[in-house]
Parts: structure tokens; sequence; C-alpha cells
């Protein structure tokens, strides 16, 4: 920083600041300070600064800017939403605002402030992809969709991008779309255990079981340690028919993670498809016990209810699978 700089400061802090100080002072002082981390202290002068000059833009930006470092977050989209509305062409201060609203989760608005700051600089890629980030977080996938194929134009080879579109797919219920996806993800990185993950979920919510085993095969084999991956082949193994070969799938995973909740309850049903197709009541009782288990790790489980209304009435359902895969 500048003597000179330092000065200003020095005397602003010792002294204090002038209230007839005029505003464009006032306002560097307040950067000097957010440079020198006193952010209270900004904020105190940038408010002087807009109470004698309420058209100040720059001041309103500064200010929440001040506000997000103080994890002030409905105060920064105020200060960013009054910047954007004094200068509607700052692609910056819509981004700030996009930020902020994502922050506090109003990803309505957020996606709006993200689109507007995409009009201001059409090659802005994290202005699309923040667009089709919160639209998607909103539940409107159709305007997600229009902002992943406006960041792909900008980044086709974005493996970001690319990701962004499977998840739009899902959303959509084209799993088919998600799959041809994921793969394309993988032609680039064929390594990518994740990818590879994400590629045999698809398949499953697609009810493509055989196509998400092969995948999730192969995912293993790359890499034994991955509990999530046991836990979805033991549930595709169980829809293709195969008890014997799901419960020892489910047991590798939740030897792999001891805490793995949904693994104990698969484990639950595929014993009592085991306790079905045997008669043998040592396979109910594993059911059961592994049920309560789960209910144990995660009380507050998806189908808690279902769960617990099959243990206590210690009975068998026509299709131990009904509820859990709705």
């Amino acid at each position: 920083m500048a003597w000179s700089g330092m000065a200003v400061l020095g005397i602003c802090l010792v002294l204090g600041c002038s209230a007839r100080q005029p505003p464009v002072d006032l306002y560097l002082d307040a950067v000097l300070l957010r440079e020198l981390g006193q952010d209270e202290s900004a904020v105190r002068q940038l408010k002087a600064v807009v109470a004698q000059d309420p058209d100040f833009a720059l001041a309103y930006s500064e200010l929440g800017k001040a506000y997000l470092v103080l994890n002030e977050f409905e105060l920064a989209a105020g200060s960013f939403r009054k910047a954007a509305a004094l200068d509607p062409w700052s692609f910056q201060d819509h981004m700030d605002l996009a930020t902020a609203y994502q922050t506090l989760g109003r990803f309505r608005e957020a996606a709006q402030a993200f689109a507007r700051a995409g009009e201001l600089d059409t090659e802005n890629l994290a202005a699309q992809l923040g667009a089709a980030q919160c639209y998607l977080n909103a539940g409107r996938a159709m305007q997600a969709l229009g902002h992943c194929e406006s960041a792909r134009q900008i980044d086709p080879e974005s493996d970001e991008v690319l990701r962004l579109f499977a998840r739009v797919y899902e959303e959509q219920k084209d799993y088919e779309q998600a799959a041809r996806t994921y793969r394309e993800l993988l032609e680039s990185d064929p390594g990518r255990s994740e990818v590879a993950l994400a590629l045999a979920l698809a398949h499953m919510k697609g009810g493509q079981y055989e196509r998400a085993r092969d995948v999730l095969l192969g995912v293993i084999q790359a890499q034994p340690d991955q509990p999530g991956a046991f836990r979805a082949l033991g549930y595709c193994l169980l829809k293709l028919g195969e008890a014997d070969r799901a419960i020892a799938t489910y047991e590798r995973a939740v030897a792999s993670d001891a805490g793995d909740w949904e693994a104990y309850r698969g484990l639950g049903v595929a014993c009592m498809v085991k306790a079905q197709r045997t008669a043998d009541e040592t396979w109910r009782a594993a059911a059961l016990r592994h049920w309560r288990h789960s209910l144990a790790i995660n009380p507050d489980q998806p189908r808690r209810d279902w769960l617990e209304k099959l243990i206590k009435e210690h009975a068998l359902t026509t299709d131990p699978l009904r509820g859990l895969n709705d």
C-alpha cells in the first residue's frame, strides 16, 4: 500500500472520519480498511457512504463483499441487489448477487442472477454453469438444460458441463441419455470410478440391471474398496433374482463400511428373499436383525415407516423389494 494511502488510513483510524468527508473519500477509506481485513469497520464506513449518496453503486458492491466476508449473506444479497439495480450492466454485481443467493439456498433467484450475468458476458462459462446448477437445484430442469447447452458452446471439452448435462437428464428421468453422457465422460478418462458408478446408477434407474451389474463389476475390479459399488451391485443382483450373490455382495459392503445403513437394509431384503425361497426362519431372523441395525444407524432414513411396520409384524411381504425402489 502506498505511504499516502497508509497516512490517510492512519488519520481516519486515529481521529475518525468526518461525516462531512466526501463520499468518494469515505469509499476509498473503506476499500483500504477491507484490504487490511477490517471488514466490520469498512461496513460502518460504507454505510456512511450510501447514507450520503444513495446512488453510489460501487459502495453497495463493496458493502456486499464485506458482508460476505462477515457471513452476513442476507445483507450481502441486499447490497448486491441494490448495486445491480443502480448499475444493471455490471457483470460482477450480478455474479456476486447470484453467489449470495446461492449461499442462502435461494436457487431460483440465484439462477436468474447468473443468467443475467451470462447475458452481459456471453463467453463466461461460470455464469452459464451457475445458472444451470441453480435452475437444477430449483427443480427447473428445462431452464438448466438451456444453460448447459450455452455452456457447452463456450467450452465443448468441459467435463463439468457434461456432468451437469447428465444430472439434468436424470432429473428429467431420461436415464438412457444420462448414461450416454456418463459414457462420454469415461471416454476421456476410463479410470474415473465415480463416473462409472454414476453410469451404473443411471442404468439402474432406467431398469437396465444387467448393464448396471456389468459396469459395477468393472468398478469393483478396479477399486475393491468401494462400499457404494458393492451396495449398488447387491441391489442389481436382487433385481436379477440372484439372492445368494446379493447377500454375499451386501456383506462385503457392510464389511467395508460398518455405518452403511443402506447396505444393511439391502442385506435384510436379500435375507428375506432367501427366507421366502427356503422357508428357513434363520434367514427371516437375519433379515429382521439387519433391518433393526439399519434403523439404529439412521433412524430418519427414507421408507422408515415401511421398514418399522415390517419388523413389527414379523411378516413376509409378497414382494420384499416393494417400497424400496419407488
